[in-house]
């Protein structure tokens, strides 16, 4: 299973703090659900779309590890269970 690269999370937890990004990372979030994250095309997609927002480059690399993540954890971002525990991973915490 794939980790979380904790150089691009940093990156990223310092972007989503302009609330101007925030907003729009939440708006990719919730026009996401369970199956679409579960796909190869909804995984990449979401990661391609986050770094375009919050303006992080990524490597194919990074990409590769980041949407295998995605498809292998199981998170729906329409559950608020699971979007508490997203935060949380934002915030420093593990899935």
């Amino acid at each position: 299973m794939a980790n979380i690269d904790p150089n691009l999370m940093r990156v990223f937890r310092q972007r989503i703090k302009n609330p101007h990004c925030f907003r729009r990372v939440c708006g990719h979030l919730r026009s996401c659900n369970y199956h679409h994250l579960r796909s190869p095309a909804g995984a990449y997609g979401l990661v391609d779309r986050l770094s375009d927002c919050c303006g992080v480059p990524v490597t194919k690399a990074q990409r590769d590890n980041a949407a295998q993540w995605l498809m292998n954890c199981g998170v729906d971002p329409r559950n608020k269970a699971h979007r508490r525990r997203m935060w949380g991973i934002v915030r420093g915490g593990l899935w």
